[in-house]
């Protein structure tokens, strides 16, 4: 809203993208709080378990990171994308479970833990269409094509330390998961 406003305000033209679970190479796999599939690479090359929150039935729709280079500059660019809200890429629903085991498939070996669930949207799968009528967006990167790519990458990166948070604010409802040992 902040953007269209100022647009609004001092005539500035404006394009705001929403990227869905776009994932790839120089991913930053070291983040524990987010981008899953980074995570569960973090997690193996530390031999650790991939861990699944819940059931793993939630559903995303995730976009290789160069099937939506283009777009992004078509938003920039096209007058077509002018003052338009665009959620960009995740045409294809997947469920964790489902993209675990791609990942699994990639790695060649490794297990889930599952653990407690978590307040989050159990199936977020973009409207997106507009970002195929109005930028060109082409799904052209398959999951299981694209976690070998980004595996590739991830198995010769340096050791990097994870930042966690040392402390909360809150202590009541922090998930397990995230308290420090």
């Amino acid at each position: 809203m902040d953007i269209q406003i100022a647009g609004e305000q001092h005539g500035l033209d404006w394009c705001i993208i929403r990227p869905h679970n776009v994932y790839g190479i120089k991913q930053n796999i070291w983040d524990k709080y987010r981008n899953v599939l980074g995570i569960w690479m973090y997690q193996h090359l530390n031999g650790e378990d991939l861990t699944i929150f819940g059931d793993g039935e939630q559903t995303r729709a995730f976009s290789y990171i160069d099937d939506t280079l283009e777009p992004l500059w078509n938003s920039a660019v096209r007058k077509e994308a002018s003052k338009e809200i665009i959620n960009l890429g995740g045409i294809e629903e997947i469920s964790i479970n489902e993209a675990s085991s791609v990942l699994l498939q990639v790695l060649g070996k490794g297990t889930r833990t599952y653990l407690e669930p978590r307040h989050e949207v159990k199936h977020s799968i973009p409207t997106f269409q507009k970002s195929i009528d109005l930028l060109g967006f082409e799904h052209k990167t398959d999951l299981e094509e694209g976690l070998t790519q980004m595996w590739e990458w991830a198995k010769v990166q340096p050791m990097r330390e994870r930042f966690v948070w040392p402390s909360y604010e809150l202590d009541k409802g922090i998930y397990s998961f995230w308290k420090n040992e």
